[in-house]
């Protein structure tokens, strides 16, 4: 996990890269939709997904240790989405100053919070 966060995140999102605390979290955290696996296309399903083996087999996101196996942490410091257009909708629902994204700005990583939508 990264260490927190403080201050309020740019609710545009311009800080998003910088900060990366939302894509930490446990395995099997951001499933797949239909639409998520027909966007995504055969080749980034092989790379960052895993499918479960049994029913109802649902596809994850791989995780590399606590974070999204599709953050790229190539340049210390930023942590851009290496499937951004592809991104799974778990990842698109999660709006800069929503209480899900202020929560993993305060423990490091994402927590429980399921408010993905910030308070208008």
């Amino acid at each position: 996990m990264l260490p927190p966060v403080s201050g309020p995140p740019d609710p545009d999102g311009n800080d998003c890269v910088a900060c990366g605390r939302c894509c930490h979290h446990g395995p099997r955290t951001v499933h797949l939709l239909e639409a998520d696996e027909a966007r995504m296309g055969k080749r980034l399903l092989e790379l960052y997904t895993d499918l479960e083996t049994k029913p109802p087999y649902m596809r994850f996101i791989k995780n590399a240790g606590d974070r999204c196996g599709g953050l790229d942490v190539s340049v210390v410091g930023q942590y851009p989405c290496a499937i951004y257009a592809s991104r799974p909708e778990d990842c698109r629902i999660v709006e800069p100053a929503s209480p899900a994204c202020l929560e993993a700005r305060s423990l490091g990583h994402l927590g429980s919070s399921l408010g993905f939508a910030r308070q208008r």
